[in-house]
């Protein structure tokens, strides 16, 4: 997993992407950009994002642990020191 750098698309860029067999492209803060027209330049719309490689694998183990409900866990571990006499 590399670092988050900044990027600049023409086009709306997708959150996920997958740019090689095991590789994607992983990006947050997607906001579109307008952009006046300056002498010699007409007005134009970009997207800036941040941006960074991630293998399949490693965005599989993110997402994985945002499903872990740590509260929940929290909760439970409790409720069995509890129920052990431990507190």
């Amino acid at each position: 997993m590399k670092e988050w750098t900044k990027e600049r698309c023409s086009e709306e860029p997708q959150e996920l992407q997958l740019v090689a067999d095991g590789i994607y492209i992983q990006r947050k803060n997607i906001e579109k950009v307008q952009h006046e027209a300056t002498e010699g330049m007409e007005a134009y719309t970009d997207w800036e994002c941040e941006s960074r490689e991630i293998t399949v694998s490693e965005y599989q183990m993110l997402e994985s642990i945002k499903q872990i409900n740590t509260d929940k866990a929290i909760d439970d571990y409790t409720a069995q020191l509890i129920e052990e006499g431990l507190l």
